[in-house]
């Protein structure tokens, strides 16, 4: 089974690059967690993460501080803040959400993901951990 699903993510990468959607539509399609396509990139490829759906990472050369490309949101509806403040994790002082909270908050609102990304930005929150497991 994973020399298919490692066929797939090969079939879907582009110059050694596997965008983060396409991760997560081989994951649906063999049945496995994001997790596990994570694992089976990492451990059995070189393979490497581009264009989180969050805008986090993959979208330039991060030498040059272009990885990311969200910028804090100039208006957060509050209903939104109030959804993703009360999926943090730890103190208030650590800030973390994982990634499928933000997900999840996104759905709920009907809202896109790489707007929730800048959203999270302006709240001063750490997007962590990552479905796929880069971070």
């Amino acid at each position: 089974m994973s020399d298919q699903i490692l066929e797939a993510i090969r079939e879907h990468a582009i110059h050694g690059e596997l965008s983060c959607a396409d991760a997560h539509a081989i994951a649906a399609q063999h049945g496995i967690s994001p997790g596990q396509i994570g694992a089976l990139v990492n451990g059995e490829s070189d393979i490497r993460f581009y264009r989180c759906q969050l805008g986090l990472f993959g979208y330039g050369d991060k030498s040059l501080g272009q990885s990311k490309i969200v910028q804090p949101a100039a208006h957060v509806p509050p209903e939104i803040e109030a959804a993703l403040r009360d999926r943090v994790r730890g103190s208030v002082h650590d800030g973390n959400i994982s990634c499928l909270d933000v997900w999840q908050v996104a759905d709920r609102f009907a809202y896109p993901r790489l707007g929730m990304g800048n959203i999270v930005e302006a709240l001063g929150l750490r997007v962590r951990p990552c479905q796929l497991g880069c971070f």
